[in-house]
């Protein structure tokens, strides 16, 4: 099964911050070329962000018109092109970026995502590793994460564990790292690690429905009812229309029969 919904998120407003300026422009005045061009790749992250590639493809055309060689424009585009799946137009688009911005991160990191979803992990791994060491990069985790789920998705799953504990090194609380380790463990059938991995994951953040099944799970193994019946009982209560919850419910149904 591909795990590209355990993908580290990338908010378009977040991944084009280091490219754009966010400064307002003064209303009364117009507006240099520079700031025109910045003006309409923030204007089409956010139809991006939105979920409307194609009115965001119409607004950062603009962009490019002003300034053809815009780094930003050309990540955003890339993305655009990306959600509706036109492969090579995104593709071309991401090297793009990179030929105008060589050493962005962002831009690293997003088109090792592309080449991950093609299933193109040689070429990816070097791209999400030069992200992950850029120093100006403020999330290394989110570049390092993507690289495990890439590895476990090209079956290197030693790759793909030491990729989330580099990024537990470099955050120790960034949440797609634990939960992806919580899997690993429990795939493992090491269910003490798990458990662990599971107990950081919640810390984290509030777990989703597939946490706190694996909740369910482990602490099965591990002989603790009480524990099992808390997880399930945050299950039905949190996400009580789930497969999660519905597969506790047929389980139950199951034991007394």
């Amino acid at each position: 099964m591909r795990r590209w919904r355990n993908i580290a998120s990338l908010g378009c407003a977040a991944l084009l911050a280091a490219c754009v300026s966010t400064t307002a422009p003064v209303l009364d005045a117009p507006l240099s070329d520079a700031a025109a061009a910045d003006a309409n790749v923030n204007l089409g992250a956010e139809y991006l962000r939105r979920g409307r590639p194609n009115v965001a493809l119409e607004v950062l055309g603009r962009a490019l018109e002003i300034d053809p060689r815009h780094a930003a424009a050309h990540l955003a585009i890339a993305l655009a092109y990306g959600e509706l799946g036109e492969h090579e137009l995104a593709e071309a688009h991401h090297r793009r970026a990179l030929r105008f911005d060589s050493g962005s991160p962002e831009a690293q990191n997003a088109y090792a995502v592309f080449l991950c979803r093609q299933n193109r992990w040689p070429e990816a791994e070097p791209l999400f590793r030069q992200a992950a060491d850029n120093a100006d990069y403020a999330t290394p985790a989110a570049a390092l994460t993507n690289a495990g789920t890439c590895a476990r998705n090209a079956d290197e799953p030693e790759s793909a564990r030491n990729f989330y504990l580099e990024a537990l090194s470099a955050d120790p609380g960034y949440p797609d790292a634990l939960a992806n380790m919580v899997d690993i463990a429990w795939l493992s059938r090491d269910y003490v690690a798990a458990r662990s991995w599971l107990q950081r994951s919640l810390t984290a953040r509030p777990g989703n429905a597939r946490l706190l099944l694996l909740c369910v799970r482990i602490e099965g193994e591990l002989g603790d009812p009480q524990a099992a019946d808390r997880c399930a009982a945050r299950l039905r209560a949190d996400f009580p229309e789930s497969a999660e919850s519905a597969q506790i419910r047929l389980d139950s149904e199951l034991s007394h029969d």
